[in-house]
């Protein structure tokens, strides 16, 4: 057998792709946990923390932000009206666009998970420098900016 590091055969562990793809599956389960209290999950987070910087933005906006199925989508939005976290109102420009905002108490939710989530970010990371965390975020971006055009250019329906 290979030699191991960190636990793994080097056959994964030197896999880029790999190590990045596990780290935000550990770091969503991790999320998942703490924020069970609140009543929301991380799809539910990420849509307030996305409401929580616009004024409005549509449901397929959201989506296709999210790469989520519009369907899955109005399902979220459906969870966090309930709640009273979010309204939703139609585009007067277009009938068939729902428009979504969020409330005060959806900022007040918004801020308590972002604590949460900023902790569990802050345990993960935790091995890495300031600097380390700067450049691993940078140089993220710089990967994902041909994906995250293409997006916006031609969002794509995913689960």
């Amino acid at each position: 057998m290979g030699s191991m590091r960190d636990g793994l055969p080097e056959g994964l562990a030197s896999v880029a792709g790999f190590q990045l793809s596990k780290c935000g599956w550990w770091l969503e389960q991790r999320l998942e946990e703490e924020l069970k209290p609140l009543g929301i999950r991380v799809r539910h987070f990420l849509v307030l923390a996305m409401l929580s910087t616009s004024e409005t933005l549509s449901q397929q906006e959201m989506a296709g932000y999210l790469l989520l199925d519009p369907t899955l989508m109005v399902g979220l939005v459906d969870d966090l009206e309930a709640r009273g976290l979010c309204e939703r109102t139609r585009d007067p420009r277009d009938r068939r666009r729902y428009s979504v905002r969020i409330t005060e108490d959806g900022r007040v939710m918004h801020r308590r998970a972002r604590a949460l989530a900023d902790d569990v970010g802050a345990d993960v990371f935790g091995p890495l420098s300031d600097d380390e965390l700067r450049t691993l975020v940078t140089a993220m971006g710089r990967v994902m900016e041909p994906f995250w055009a293409e997006q916006m250019v031609r969002p794509r329906r995913r689960r």
